[in-house]
């Protein structure tokens, strides 16, 4: 009976140190999924910022454009922004493919937003203020938050 109950005891002792083997061994896995998951973030933070610093000299340009011609919409001078925003497509033309790669599933909306712009201010037409402003309106929004303003 006593060599039944050292047996026991030894068994127990041994299982009771598997645990501990297996518990230890689970909390480096759980540093080392730890470890994996912040490098991700930071690549994807480091990324995202690279995306940044290359879509600003792209955007900013444009948003210039556009923001000046609203201002001037605003201020009643619609055939100025009208005159200004005739050289949208060119600046555009040089935007858009530095754009579109970065903006990901938001330049469908882009994209549509730029089309309104340039059909709106296309040579020879004369949108009142209201499709103006609109079709400005349309495209600063999507372009801000692509960058974040």
């Amino acid at each position: 009976m006593g060599l039944a109950v050292a047996a026991t005891i030894a068994g127990s002792i041994s299982l009771t140190g598997c645990s501990a083997t297996k518990e230890a061994a689970s909390g480096v896995g759980d540093a080392a999924k730890n470890a994996a998951t912040a490098t991700g973030e930071a690549a994807q933070t480091a990324a995202s910022s690279t995306a940044q610093a290359a879509l600003a000299p792209a955007v900013n340009p444009v948003l210039d454009l556009l923001n000046q011609s609203q201002t001037d919409i605003k201020g009643g001078k619609v055939s100025a922004a009208i005159t200004a925003m005739g050289g949208f497509q060119a600046i555009w033309d040089k935007a858009a493919p530095v754009i579109q790669p970065l903006a990901g599933d938001k330049w469908p909306l882009i994209n549509t937003a730029a089309g309104t712009v340039i059909s709106t201010f296309a040579s020879g037409a004369k949108p009142d203020a209201n499709a103006a402003g609109s079709a400005i309106t349309g495209l600063i929004g999507p372009l801000s938050a692509l960058i974040g303003k």
